[in-house]
């Protein structure tokens, strides 16, 4: 198992430029791996055996299986029709007396017509897809963004976010940064700044479309995972397995057609096991909190961003709690006419170049506005 997911370590291996913060690492990198590993985990039938085992004669085995697997199994709708099911009716139980139940499992009762309600099950086969194309959608805002970046912070932090670094790189590295930022790139900034927050944008727009995404593709699975969690802190795991049961039923039936020598054909029903879902009510428990999360990390996010937009003091702040012993007025001399699009390129090569390095450079800037106004060192 852990062979076949090793490889998507190394999507999580940091990189020596970094061009996604901790939230787009969180929402692009680790929810895709995430989605992966789950896909493998409910594809790996060594691990977790047959999806789907149904009773019959055994020379239909295979048959039987393969048919309720393509065709779909079914449960009974029995939490609308419960007070229409009379108790104890022995044609709806195994069990006679005050005690019976006319339930064999959850959601698994003896057909009435006119009172039971078929709920087919089909969304099984799809769980897989749905996982993969869910990674897919949450990769592409970070696809998106790799492309739009165009590896401008590569260019800008080459061999420069080193512990140490080699002089003539650091000389290098300096001259040229200084140079940079010293021009007037504020409409190409601006551009690299917007596509960033339309791709964090995005990261938000699909959290929440995930989420009901899963509410439709598994019948209303957010409202009734609430009342499943729920029961996980006080240990009731009987209402646990009783709730989880509507989505991920365990025991379902499935009808199936055997004909005989003269071309008449008998229908019959069979009881089928559905393996996976003792999986499935897990991983889904654990995306329904992650996806949650995400959505509300994003939420955040953005609003932090507009908070950033408009509070210039702030960003000073930032930038000058990694420059001391440079004091507050020489950074916001040494930024003075720089837009919010030009802070933010230089924010983000400041997490990716060497401290000393970045010092120095805003040093430079500093000199030089000094120069150019004719000021006195402050």
């Amino acid at each position: 198992m852990y062979a076949a997911v090793r490889p998507l370590s190394k999507y999580l291996q940091f990189k020596s430029v970094r061009i996604y913060d901790v939230v787009f690492t969180l929402h692009s990198k680790c929810t895709v791996v995430l989605l992966l590993t789950c896909s493998f985990l409910l594809s790996a039938k060594q691990y977790f055996g047959e999806p789907i085992q149904c009773m019959g004669e055994r020379m239909y085995g295979e048959f039987v299986n393969s048919f309720c697997w393509t065709m779909g199994t079914y449960v009974f709708n029995v939490y609308d029709v419960r007070d229409r099911i009379p108790h104890g009716n022995k044609l709806l139980s195994t069990q006679t007396g005050d005690d019976a139940s006319p339930y064999i499992a959850e959601g698994i009762i003896a057909e009435v017509p006119g009172v039971t309600e078929r709920v087919y099950l089909r969304y099984y086969q799809w769980v897989i897809m749905l996982l993969l194309l869910q990674s897919a959608i949450f990769y592409f805002p970070s696809f998106l963004w790799k492309i739009w970046e165009g590896q401008r912070l590569k260019q800008l932090c080459y061999e420069a976010g080193h512990a140490l670094v080699p002089e003539s790189i650091y000389v290098d590295r300096l001259k040229l940064l200084v140079d940079y930022f010293s021009t007037d790139y504020k409409d190409i900034h601006f551009c690299y700044m917007v596509k960033c927050l339309s791709c964090e944008v995005l990261n938000f727009i699909i959290s929440v479309i995930n989420i009901l995404l899963l509410n439709v593709f598994l019948n209303d699975f957010w409202t009734k995972y609430i009342e499943a969690l729920s029961a996980i802190p006080r240990y009731d795991w009987d209402n646990w397995n009783r709730i989880t049961s509507r989505i991920f039923p365990k025991l379902a039936k499935c009808d199936y057609y055997s004909v005989g020598p003269g071309g008449s054909h008998n229908k019959r029903d069979v009881l089928c096991i559905l393996p996976l879902n003792i999986l499935n009510e897990k991983i889904f428990a654990f995306l329904w909190c992650w996806f949650i999360i995400m959505a509300i990390i994003a939420g955040l996010n953005l609003f932090y961003r507009l908070f950033l937009i408009s509070s210039r003091t702030f960003r000073m702040k930032m930038i000058s709690t990694q420059l001391r012993p440079m004091s507050s007025t020489q950074v916001q001399l040494a930024l003075e006419n720089m837009t919010f699009g030009d802070w933010f390129l230089l924010f983000k090569v400041s997490v990716n170049i060497n401290p000393m390095l970045f010092r120095d450079i805003i040093q430079e800037l500093y000199e030089k506005r000094q120069l150019r106004n004719n000021l006195k060192p402050v």
